[in-house]
C-alpha cells in the first residue's frame, strides 16, 4: 500500500474523519430530515386516514339521509293515502245523505200529491152530489115536457160552469 502512497495512518485519520463525517451528517443533516420526511409520512398518513374517516363518515350520513328521505316518503304515502280514504268516505256520506234526502223529498211529494188528489176527488164528488141533488130538486119541483126537461138541464150545467152552483144551495 506504501506503493500507492497510502500510509496506515492516513488511511486511519481518512476513516476516522469519514466515520465522524457520517456520524455528524447522520446527526445533524441526514437525521433532522429523515424525522422530516417520517413526520411529514406521518401527516400524509393522518390526512389519507382522515379523508377514509370522511368518506366512511359520509356514507353513513348519506345511507342515513336516503333512510330518513325515505321514512318521509312512506309517511306522506300513508298520508295522502288517509286523505283520499277520507276524501272518499265523506263523498260516499255525501251521496248517500243526498240519494236519502232525495228519497224523502219524493215521498213527501207523492204524498202531497195523494192528498190533493183526494181532496179534489172528494170536491168532484162533492159538486156532483150538489149538482144532482140541484137538478132532481128543479125536477120534483116542476112538471116538465122533454123540451123544458132539456133547458132545464142546460140550465144546471151552465151554473156548474159559471161557478154558481155553491151559492144556490
Amino acid at each position: 500500500m506504501g506503493a500507492l502512497g497510502v500510509t496506515w495512518a492516513n488511511l486511519l485519520i481518512q476513516l476516522i474523519a469519514f466515520v465522524l463525517f457520517v456520524a455528524i451528517f447522520w446527526r445533524f443533516a441526514l437525521g433532522p430530515i429523515t424525522r422530516m420526511i417520517d413526520q411529514r409520512q406521518e401527516r400524509i398518513r393522518e390526512g389519507i386516514d382522515a379523508a377514509e374517516r370522511m368518506k366512511r363518515e359520509l356514507a353513513e350520513t348519506q345511507a342515513r339521509n336516503e333512510a330518513i328521505i325515505a321514512e318521509a316518503r312512506r309517511e306522506a304515502q300513508k298520508i295522502l293515502s288517509g286523505a283520499r280514504e277520507s276524501a272518499d268516505q265523506l263523498l260516499a256520506r255525501a251521496r248517500d245523505q243526498a240519494q236519502s234526502q232525495a228519497e224523502q223529498i219524493i215521498a213527501q211529494a207523492r204524498e202531497a200529491i195523494e192528498t190533493e188528489r183526494q181532496r179534489a176527488w172528494e170536491e168532484l164528488r162533492r159538486d156532483v152530489a150538489d149538482l144532482a141533488i140541484t137538478a132532481a130538486t128543479k125536477i120534483i119541483r116542476q112538471e116538465l115536457d122533454r123540451t123544458r126537461h132539456l133547458a132545464l138541464i142546460e140550465e144546471t150545467l151552465a151554473e156548474v160552469g159559471n161557478g154558481r152552483m155553491r151559492g144556490a144551495q
